[in-house]
């Protein structure tokens, strides 16, 4: 299973929400505030995060279905 980098919170917000990627790798400097809301957001939905060689990982354990809430758009569409 590989493990998918995003480069900001907004990119990994999506990916997470996408339902398509099971691992995202946070590579960017998050702050405190902004790692909570992510860590609430994604242990709601079963995630487990660990912390990896230099970033955290957020890891989940079975697919999740993206919400209806999440508009389908290009990149989160399996084409």
């Amino acid at each position: 299973m590989s493990v998918i980098q995003a480069k900001s919170l907004h990119e990994a917000e999506d990916l997470l929400n996408s339902g398509i990627v099971k691992k995202v790798e946070l590579a960017f400097d998050i702050n405190s505030d902004e790692f909570f809301k992510l860590a609430l957001e994604c242990g709601d939905r079963g995630a487990k995060i660990t912390r990896g060689k230099e970033f955290f990982v957020i890891t989940f354990k079975k697919w999740v279905i993206p919400s209806n809430d999440v508009s389908a758009t290009k990149s989160n569409i399996l084409m």
